[in-house]
Formats: structure tokens, sequence, C-alpha cells
């Protein structure tokens, strides 16, 4: 029979570099575990980020082209890692992050400057995605395992297929090897229209390995490699289909990392890690043949140790911790270099850091911590570009009862202007007569942009409250963004110039609210974000600004069936707070159903997954896109473990 759990408080890898509970910490951090992830079967990044508070998508429905935003911030001023290495390639309306959902265990949202620790760029905040390995699969006393899966989505037909082999070959060491194929064809709106070059078709491989030096040290490699190929818009986070392409996307992936962690030793908890990913965007136009190729390589080393004091009948944790990226990219049109709108460029990042908690007495914590970051920035033919920037952050948290801790934490966070907003000087687009064409006017002035945060906030965490072995976990807060020097692209139509210019001072504020609660048979959860953005000195609104937000979630455990069901509702209000120029966005609701099955007493081994997305079939577009999303999407999958 199965056993009733409760599974609320999950590990933090954004918050420090020690293990921290996400309820925990004086922060705003949001963890999607790998349970939620299997009830909502997601297709993309959006599903399985759909309902936590404070983060939209940009880009659309169309998988490839899917980004996050943070707090009403996104492209460079969100830090991207998966499984630690920082996925940076972001071209415009084209999109940047590759991933397949089959193969993530846990998705963390670090809402809010975090550059102290996750690295310069962190404005908006961090996303941090985190895939299986084999000790996520294998079950206890097991040595080998394999596991089979298929699923079936109605909205665009689509079939995915899994099969995985894991296991602990010694005592030692484990590896998993994992391969996905996924094909869709176009899917259709809520009215029934089908949404044209919406299809996808990808293979995404992963090879992941450990081993265990000794008691106290781990050495780890992941492999993962990813590549779709279909036709698609050249803008596809739009609507129009007049220039389209055969588009080949491909991201390799490698991780090397070295953990060493020894309760005993106080001196050393170290990780280092380096990794490199390679993304590479092909299209070929479809009218004429025009050949573009836009790739972009990144190489990354980045280390850490903690350091444990008793001081004054407190317990101290120092972090000494440092990174080096260097990002190059480079652009072909039918083989020649593209100086204008993607020129060959390089970008050198690099950081050293202390960080501190202090753990004053068993319910007072004070954490403080500084970063030094410099950037040098060169593309051929162009100026160069170097800054250096500091960035503090302090933060103070007390336990007044053994359920509330208040909060109040103050953070800065730096962020290079990209290679793009800096060098881009090439045509942007035609108008085909009906004006003049567009062409991007290159800034070699463009100022770093630092953000300056306030937040006041509380965690609630309660045992037993109202029946035996319930679980409460909360977390409120209400957060003030500066953002000096803010970067912002705009299009002149009749001048025919696109460029990128500093505003003084823009701010972002708002409130978030998250809620979860569990009894081991019943469960609920419910998120909410109001966010205000506009120009400090204009009093214009900025974009990426979503519209008010509530999430609701909850389900039923019938535990001596292996049965879970459930339902969520996604409620966005409509936003009138819009740019000058710029569409207003209308609210909408949606719904979804989900159920799932450990078949173990019929099949050994089975799990179904059933869900029913959009079940009223609303036709809706999200405050960040232009195409509207899927209909009425009934999903099914099955797998089984060997």
């Amino acid at each position: 029979m199965p056993e009733k759990t409760i599974t609320l408080d999950a590990i933090s890898v954004t918050a420090s570099k020690t293990e921290t509970l996400a309820i925990d910490a004086p922060a705003s951090i949001s963890i999607v575990d790998h349970a939620e992830i299997q009830r909502r079967q997601p297709d993309n990044l959006a599903d399985i980020l759909r309902g936590t508070p404070g983060v939209e998508i940009a880009g659309g429905p169309r998988s490839t082209v899917q980004m996050p935003i943070i707090r009403g911030l996104t492209d460079n001023r969100v830090v991207i890692r998966v499984d630690g290495a920082r996925a940076n390639l972001n071209v415009g309306h084209k999109g940047g992050l590759f991933i397949d959902p089959e193969l993530i265990k846990q998705a963390e949202v670090y809402r809010g400057p975090a550059s102290t620790m996750q690295g310069t760029g962190a404005l908006g905040g961090v996303l941090a995605l985190t895939t299986i390995d084999a000790n996520d699969m294998l079950e206890p006393g097991e040595k080998i395992g394999a596991r089979v899966k298929a699923g079936y989505t109605s909205v665009d037909h689509g079939m995915t297929w899994n099969g995985m082999a894991y296991g602990r070959p010694t005592d030692n060491t484990d590896v998993l090897l994992s391969v996905t194929r996924k094909n869709t064809d176009d899917f259709e709106a809520g009215n029934g229209e089908e949404q044209p070059f919406t299809d996808d078709d990808y293979v995404n491989g992963l090879l992941k390995a450990g081993l265990d030096i000794n008691d106290v040290s781990r050495l780890t490699l992941s492999l993962q490699r990813y590549s779709d190929d279909h036709e698609l818009p050249s803008a596809p986070d739009g609507t129009s289909i007049s220039n389209l392409t055969d588009r080949e996307s491909t991201q390799t992936t490698a991780v090397i990392g070295y953990e060493y962690d020894d309760s005993a030793n106080d001196w050393v908890d170290a990780e280092v890690r380096l990794y490199g990913m390679d993304s590479d965007i092909h299209e070929v136009r479809i009218s004429d043949g025009r050949d573009d190729k836009r790739e972009l390589q990144t190489i990354g080393l980045e280390g850490s140790n903690t350091v444990r004091f008793d001081l004054a009948g407190g317990e101290l944790f120092t972090t000494l911790g440092g990174e080096i990226f260097e990002d190059s990219q480079e652009g072909r049109r039918d083989g020649a270099p593209t100086p204008g709108w993607y020129p060959d460029a390089e970008m050198l990042i690099s950081g050293v850091y202390i960080d501190n908690t202090y753990a004053v007495t068993d319910r007072l914590e004070l954490g403080a911590g500084v970063r030094f970051d410099s950037f040098d920035l060169s593309a051929d033919g162009q100026e160069d570009r170097s800054d250096q920037a500091i960035s503090p952050r302090f933060s103070a948290s007390y336990r007044v009862t053994n359920w509330f801790q208040p909060y109040v934490s103050y953070a800065e966070a730096f962020n290079a202007p990209s290679l793009n907003q800096l060098y881009n000087d090439g045509l942007h687009f035609s108008l085909g007569g009906f004006g003049p064409d567009n062409f991007f006017v290159p800034n070699p002035d463009l100022d770093a942009e630092t953000a300056k945060t306030w937040e006041f906030g509380s965690n609630f965490k309660a045992d037993d409250l109202f029946v035996g072995g319930d679980a409460l976990r909360a977390k409120v807060s209400y957060f003030r963004n500066k953002v000096e020097d803010y970067i912002e692209q705009s299009t002149d139509i009749m001048a025919g110039t696109t460029t990128s210019s500093n505003l003084p001072e823009a701010e972002i504020k708002g409130f978030e609210a998250e809620l979860n609660y569990d009894t081991g048979v019943m469960f609920a959860g419910i998120a909410a974000a109001r966010i205000r953005g506009e120009n400090s000195r204009t009093g214009e609104y900025l974009s990426n600004i979503s519209g008010d937000k509530v999430s609701l979630s909850g389900g039923y455990r019938f535990v001596d069936h292996g049965v879970e069901v459930g339902g969520r509702a996604n409620m966005v209000d409509a936003q009138k707070r819009v740019p000058d120029g710029e569409d207003e966005r209308d609210g909408y609701a949606t719904f979804d159903l989900f159920a799932n099955w450990q078949a173990d007493d019929v099949v050994n081994g089975l799990t179904v997954n059933f869900g029913v997305d959009n079940i009223l079939d609303q036709k809706y577009r999200t405050s960040a896109a232009t195409l509207y999303e899927p209909g009425r999407n009934v999903k099914i999958s099955a797998s089984m473990k060997f």
C-alpha cells in the first residue's frame, strides 16, 4: 500500500552555497519539484512555471522562443542555469533556451537581485533547472534499472517518447542515459483556429555520471545534446508568417563538477564547476535559400568554499567564491560575416565574492556579502568596452515564533549591456515599400545597469496545524527595485531606426505571496502577484509587466489505490498599464484538471498520468505574447520501470 507522504521542504540551490531549505531563506524563492512537474506533463518552460508568482514567459507558445520574465525583467537580466551551466544565448525574437521538460527534476526561481553568489546579470533573478540522475530513478536496494515512457497531447496530436537506463555499476559510481523524441503538429487555439508553424520536432539526449571518490568528495559529469528541426517564421515570437525559414536549433552542454562536503570539517565545504555550452540557430529562408547562422559558445569556471566558525555563541558561515566565463558569438549569412545584425563579438566577465551568514541565536540570522565584477566586450571593427562594479547585499531574519519568520533584505546587482545591445547596426526589418527600412543604430556609450532592491517579507512554517501530520508553508513579500541606467530598445518607424539607450532610472515594485498546504491526503496551494513598473523620471509604464495574477491548485490522494486527482486555476487581470504605442492586453482565466495513478498493484512499475489543460477552451494570450495559446488539451502519458 502506498504511504502517505508530505514533501514541502525543498532544498534551494540559489539561496546560498550550503544546503538551505527554501522556506527558511530570507528571500523570495519558488521551487517546482519533480512531483509537480509530472502532474503538469509540461510541453515547454511555460507549462513548468505557470502559476509561479512574479514569473511570466516571453516569446509566446512556440517552445524554442520562450524566455523567463522575473518581476518584469528578462533577457540577460535573468541568470539561467542548467545543471549549473549558464545558458546565455538570446537572439532577440528568436529566443535561445532549449530544454526537454521530460528530464527536469526541479525548477527553482529566485526572484530579485541575486548577483552576489549567482553571478553578474541577476537583476530580475535566477532560473535554475536541474536534470534527473540515476539516484533519482533507482529504488532502494536497486543496482540497475530502466524506464520507457510515451505521451500524447490532443491539441497538436503530439507524441513524446523517452527511454532511460540507469544504474550503479559499482558501489561508488552511478550513471544515467536518456533519449527523448518529441513530434507535434500545429496546435489549435481556443477558438479552434490552427496556429500555423507551431509544430515541433526535437531529439534530446542526456548522459549523467557520478563518482564518489570517498565519503566526503564526489565528481560528477553531465552531457546533454538538444536538436530540433522545423519550419518557423523568421520572428517566431510574433504572428507574421511572411518570412518562413527551415530552422535547426542545436545546443550541446557539458558540465564537470567536484564537491567536497565533510560535516566534521569546519574549514572545507567546497565545490568547483567547469562548463561549456554551444548553442546554434541555423535558418534557411524558404523563399530564396538565404542561409543564416548564429552561434554562441559559453565557457565558464566557478568555485566556492564555505568555512564555519563558532562566534560569540552563534555560528558563522563564510563563503569565498569566484567565477569567470566567456561568451563568443559568431554570425554568418551565406557564409559571410554579419557585422551588422549579429557581429562576431566576445564578452569576458569575471567576479569574486565573499558572503556571510551569521546565526546569532536560534532565532536571529544576519547575512551580508559583497561581489566585485568586471567585464570586457569587443567586436570586430567596433569599439571595445569594459567596466566594473561592486554589488553588496545584506539580510536579517528573526523567528518570532516557531511558525513566523519575518525578514528584510537589501541587494544590488550589476548587468553589462549585451553584445547585441551594444553592437548591432545592420538592417532590422523591411516594410516592403510601405515605409522606410529599419536599421539598428549601435550605441557604444551604453552604460551597465545596476539594480538596488529592498524586500520585506515573511516565511510561515507550521506542522500539525489542523490535523496530525499536516504541513503549511507560505512566503509573502513586498519589494521595490530601482534600476539605474535601465537599457531599453526603442524603434522609430518614421526615422527607420532601432537603438538601445539608458533610462536614468526605472522602478519596479510589487507584492507576491505563495502558500502550500498538505495533509498527505489533501493538498492545496495559492500564489498571487501584483507588480508595477515605470520610468521614474517620466512616469511612463515599462514593458514586460504582467497583469495582476492569482493561481490556485489543489487535489486529493486516494492513498490506498495510488491515485491522485486535482485541478488548477490561473487568473490574470487585464493589463492597461503599458508603454505608449503598445497594445493593452486582455485578462483571462484558465482551468486544468489532472490525475495520476501509481499502478504497481496492477502492473509492477506502471505509472499513468492524465490531464486536461484549458478545459473551458479559452482563447487567450499571455501578457508577454502576441500569439494565442493552445486551446483545450487532453494529455495522457504512461511509463514503465523495469
